[in-house]
């Protein structure tokens, strides 16, 4: 009733009863014997084509660590990386761009956006290098790129020249995501995806990673939420002070179930 009367509508957020993907999904991505000194400790997992793949873990338990490490922003001692069956070298952020794979921070405010800067330009940040002609940006198309990602992604703003730190959590959100899928990212990580946004954009953020899916992207999702990992994911990897402690397929798993493996020390 009262999420009723927040937002207009009734939403119901249903655990997902069993796996989206298809049986014969190839891997997209690939990680083994994962190691970052003090965090992460011998961590090896797969991620399939069209699928949502949730960690979860109690705070500390290495989650984004992980994410960061796979996405080049933290370096990792030992371990290896393949997309599509190819070992891959990453060692900054430029190097999994190059990859396909896409890191949306459970800080966006700090990590994934120019607060001071408007919509279209946090969208193409990264991205100019494919709209440029020697020294000069085309910019007509740059602002229909950026309009195109707008509507795609039902980003409410007055305009594409709006500062993003005027936009609502849920739109802040969806641009970062629109800057993602400019760069044409295969995987893509969402840390804490719906922190700090109102349960009625965090609906169409669920509607939006599910569409995501549905074209053929690949998504982690780290969440601390047991509701959300369980209404999103098609597989779950539990984690806890650094190991990873269970791998349970979405059907019949309960939220005891995620715990036990959470506290598993």
């Amino acid at each position: 009733e009262i999420v009723n009367l927040m937002v207009g509508r009734v939403i119901y957020e249903t655990p997902k009863t069993e796996s989206k993907v298809a049986k014969d999904a190839k891997e997209i991505l690939r990680v083994e014997n994962l190691v970052v000194p003090g965090v992460v400790k011998d961590v090896s997992f797969s991620l399939k084509h069209g699928e949502i793949l949730g960690f979860a873990g109690l705070m500390g338990a290495g989650r984004t660590e992980t994410a960061r490490a796979i996405f080049g922003a933290d370096k990792f001692e030992s371990g290896r990386i393949f997309v599509e069956g190819k070992e891959v070298s990453i060692k900054s952020p430029v190097d999994a761009i190059k990859s396909g794979i896409g890191y949306l921070s459970e800080d966006r405010k700090r990590y994934g956006l120019a607060l001071g800067l408007p919509v279209f330009e946090n969208m193409m940040m990264g991205n100019y290098d494919k709209f440029s002609n020697m020294l000069m940006v085309q910019n007509s198309k740059v602002k229909n790129i950026a309009e195109e990602e707008v509507q795609s992604l039902n980003i409410k703003t007055p305009s594409i020249d709006q500062l993003v730190k005027n936009l609502s959590g849920g739109n802040q959100q969806k641009v970062v995501i629109a800057n993602w899928l400019i760069k044409e990212c295969k995987v893509l990580i969402f840390d804490e995806p719906t922190r700090g946004i109102d349960v009625g954009a965090r609906s169409e953020i669920y509607n939006l990673m599910e569409k995501l899916v549905s074209m053929g992207k690949s998504i982690i999702m780290i969440s601390s939420d047991l509701v959300e990992i369980l209404r999103m994911s098609d597989r779950i990897l539990v984690m806890s002070e650094g190991k990873k402690t269970g791998e349970l397929d979405i059907k019949g798993t309960t939220q005891d179930d995620i715990m036990k493996y959470a506290t598993m020390r």
